[in-house]
C-alpha cells in the first residue's frame, strides 16, 4: 500500500537529456544529407573477361635519389557544422553545459544567423537555467521562421521552466493551431492534466500525442499513468511493454510494471521489475522506495530498510523515505530510530499529521504520556477531523494519573485531564457520537451501563473495536483489572487492527502479563 496517491512523472534528471536530443537529431539531419549509397548499374551485357598478358620481366636499373628539401604547408581549421556539433556532442559527454557554450565562440560571423546553432544555443541555455538568454534566442528563431511548431515548442519549455504557465499554454494552443496532433505540445497538456488529477482528460491528450507520433515514450509513459490511475490497468500494462519494446532499459516503465504487480498483489515479480529499474537507473530514490515497500511486503526487513535509506541517501530532504523507514523501525521495536525518522519527517513536512501520531502512539508505549499528549495535539491541530486524538490527549492525563497514584501529581494530572475534557474534547466532538459518550464516562466518572451498550451496538467492527479499548482503559484507571482485561482481550480477538488503538491495546495485556495479572 503506497502512502502517496501518485508518483508522477520525475522530472528529467538532467537538462543535458535534452541536449543530446536535439544534437542528436540535428547531426542526424546533416549526415543524412550525404549520400552513402553507391548507385546500382542498369547494363545488362555481360561482361567481357580480359586475359591478363604476362610480359617478361626486365632488370630495372636503380636510379640516384636526390632529396628534396620538404616544404612546410599549414592547412587551415576550416570550419564546418557538422564538425562543431560533433565537437560540441563531445563536450558535453565529458565536460559541462559551460563548456559547450564557450565552443560558439569559435562560430564564424557567417553563421551567427545559421538556425540550427543558433536552436542548439537556446536549448544549451535552457539546460543552463539561463531562460533570459535562451527566450532572447528562441524569439529569434521565431522570426527567421515564425511557423516553426519546434520553435514555438521550445519557446514553451522556457516559459513552463520560468515558471510563465499561462505564456506556456498560450504558446502551446498556438502550436495546436497548426498542428493539433502535435505530439510534444499534446503530451505537455496531458501532464498538466495529469498533475490536476484530470486523469480522463490527461488520456485524451496522450491518445492525441500518440497519434501523433506513436514512439513518444514521454506520451507512452503519461498514456500507461493516466491508465493507470483511471483503474485500465490491463491498457495500462500493455503501454509500458510497449515503452520497453522501443527501449528495454527505461526504467520508469520498469518501475511502473513493478507497481501494476504489486497491485495483484505479486510482491515477487515486483521485485524484478523495480531491480530492472534500479539496474537503468540507480540515483533515482523514488524507485528505491518501491523496491524497499516490496522488500517489506516479502518480509525481508533488513533489506526493506537498506532500500529505504539508500533512498534518504539520495535524496535527504525528502520526507516519505523516513515515513516508511520509521514505520519499519517501529514494527521491529527499534523505538529511538523510529522516533528519530519520525522527527525528521517533522521538520520535512510539518503538516504531516500522521508522524505526530506516530509520536504519541510510540511516547505512550514508553509510558512518557506528556510526550504523548504532545504529539497528539500536534496531530490534532493539524488534523481537526480526528475524534481519537482528543480522546487520546484526555486519557493519557488520567493514566499518567493511575500510573502515579499516592503522590502529589495525581490529583493535578487528574484536574487536567478534567479541564481539557470540558475545554476541548466535549466541545468538539459530536454529542450524538459514541466518543463523546465515551468523553463523558471519563469526565463524569458514572456507571458505563449505557456506555457499553452503545459500543456494543456499533455496526463497524473497527469502531466497536476501537471503543471497547477505552472501555478497558476506563476499568483500568479506575482498578478493575478484571474488567479492564476483558474488553482488552476481546478487542485483540477481534484481530481488526485498522486503528492506531488496536496496538496500545496490545501493549496493555503485556503489561498485565509482565505483571503476572491475567483474566
Amino acid at each position: 500500500m503506497f502512502l502517496t496517491k501518485m508518483k508522477f512523472m520525475k522530472k528529467s534528471k538532467s537538462m543535458k537529456i535534452v541536449q543530446f536530443i536535439l544534437i542528436g537529431f540535428l547531426l542526424f539531419s546533416l549526415f543524412s544529407c550525404e549520400s552513402t549509397e553507391t548507385p546500382e548499374s542498369t547494363d545488362t551485357t555481360e561482361p567481357v573477361v580480359i586475359e591478363p598478358v604476362i610480359e617478361e620481366e626486365k632488370p630495372v636499373e636503380k636510379e640516384e635519389i636526390v632529396e628534396e628539401p620538404i616544404e612546410e604547408v599549414v592547412v587551415e581549421d576550416i570550419f564546418t557544422l557538422q564538425g562543431f556539433f560533433e565537437k560540441l556532442s563531445e563536450t558535453l559527454n565529458t565536460g559541462t553545459v559551460e563548456e559547450a557554450l564557450a565552443l560558439y565562440e569559435e562560430v564564424p560571423a557567417e553563421y551567427a544567423e545559421n538556425f540550427d546553432l543558433l536552436y542548439v544555443k537556446a536549448a544549451l541555455y535552457v539546460s543552463s537555467q539561463d531562460y533570459e538568454n535562451a527566450k532572447l534566442i528562441a524569439n529569434r528563431l521565431k522570426e527567421l521562421d515564425p511557423e516553426n511548431t519546434e520553435v514555438l515548442m521550445l519557446l514553451a519549455t522556457i516559459a513552463k521552466a520560468s515558471g510563465s504557465k499561462t505564456e506556456k499554454t498560450a504558446i502551446l494552443k498556438e502550436i495546436l493551431a497548426q498542428d493539433p496532433t502535435h505530439s510534444g505540445a499534446n503530451t505537455e497538456l496531458g501532464h498538466e492534466q495529469m498533475l490536476r488529477g484530470n486523469f480522463k482528460l490527461a488520456n485524451r491528450y496522450y491518445l492525441t500525442a500518440l497519434a501523433g507520433d506513436a514512439s513518444n515514450l514521454d506520451a507512452l509513459a503519461g498514456y500507461g499513468q493516466s491508465s493507470y490511475y483511471e483503474g485500465e490497468i490491463s491498457k495500462a500494462k500493455e503501454t509500458f511493454l510497449k515503452m520497453l519494446a522501443i527501449d528495454e532499459t527505461n526504467a520508469f516503465a520498469w518501475a511502473y510494471l513493478g507497481k501494476l504487480e504489486a497491485e495483484e498483489p505479486n510482491y515477487r515479480q515486483a521485485l524484478e521489475y523495480a531491480e530492472k529499474a534500479i539496474t537503468y537507473e540507480p540515483e533515482y530514490y523514488d524507485y528505491w522506495l518501491d523496491y524497499g515497500t516490496y522488500l517489506h511486503n516479502c518480509n525481508r526487513s533488513e533489506e526493506a530498510l537498506n532500500a529505504w535509506t539508500k533512498a534518504i541517501e539520495l535524496r535527504p530532504d525528502y520526507f516519505l523515505a523516513y515515513v516508511y523507514r520509521g514505520g519499519l523501525y517501529d514494527e521491529l521495536n527499534r523505538v529511538e530510530e523510529a522516533f528519530a525518522d519520525y522527527k525528521m519527517v517533522n521538520q520535512l513536512y510539518p503538516e504531516y499529521y500522521f508522524a505526530y501520531e506516530s509520536l504519541g502512539i510510540l511516547a505512550w508505549g514508553a509510558g512518557d504520556y506528556a510526550a504523548s499528549r504532545e504529539g497528539f495535539a500536534k496531530a490534532y491541530e493539524i488534523y481537526p477531523a480526528s475524534t481519537s486524538y482528543p480522546l487520546m490527549i484526555a486519557v493519557s492525563y488520567y493514566m499518567e494519573a493511575y500510573e502515579k497514584a499516592g503522590t502529589p501529581e495525581e490529583a493535578t494530572l487528574k484536574k487536567a485531564g478534567k479541564d481539557y475534557l470540558s475545554k476541548v474534547a466535549l466541545k468538539n466532538l459530536n454529542r450524538t457520537s459514541t466518543e463523546y459518550a465515551i468523553a463523558r464516562l471519563f469526565y463524569d466518572n458514572v456507571s458505563p451501563g449505557t456506555v457499553v451498550q452503545k459500543v456494543e451496538n456499533e455496526a463497524n467492527a473497527n469502531n466497536r473495536g476501537k471503543f471497547l479499548f477505552y472501555l478497558g482503559l476506563y476499568y483500568q484507571i479506575r482498578g478493575n483489572d478484571n474488567l479492564a482485561q476483558k474488553y482488552y482481550i476481546t478487542v485483540q480477538e477481534m484481530q481488526t487492527p485498522m486503528f492506531f488503538e488496536y496496538r496500545l491495546n496490545d501493549w496493555a495485556i503485556e503489561k498485565y502479563e509482565a505483571a503476572g495479572i491475567t483474566f
